[in-house]
């Protein structure tokens, strides 16, 4: 069987270390940031989806409480979630606006 976030591992990505977020059920999620997104960008990423999990306490709100954070400094993120395992995979780029 193929874990979400190995199926979620494509080229022109590259994985960040994990977020810690001890709510529904899960204990963090997979952070992969897309090649369009500079490496000094990173810890200002990361900085963004700490807040924006802290602010959400479920699965289903996770999306938008991590774009929202994200959107501020010119990312957008894409939540994906398996219920099986409970794993979640954010895939951070720039936003098209």
């Amino acid at each position: 069987m193929m874990v979400l976030s190995d199926a979620l591992t494509a080229s022109g990505t590259r994985r960040l270390s994990p977020v810690q977020w001890n709510k529904d059920g899960c204990r963090g999620f997979d952070v992969q940031v897309r090649e369009d997104v500079p490496a000094f960008d990173e810890g200002m990423i990361r900085r963004a989806l700490l807040r924006g999990s802290l602010v959400c306490g479920n699965v289903d709100g996770l999306s938008l409480a991590l774009n929202r954070k994200l959107w501020a400094i010119g990312y957008v993120a894409r939540v994906q979630s398996d219920p099986v395992d409970r794993s979640i995979v954010v895939e951070v780029s720039m936003s098209r606006s």
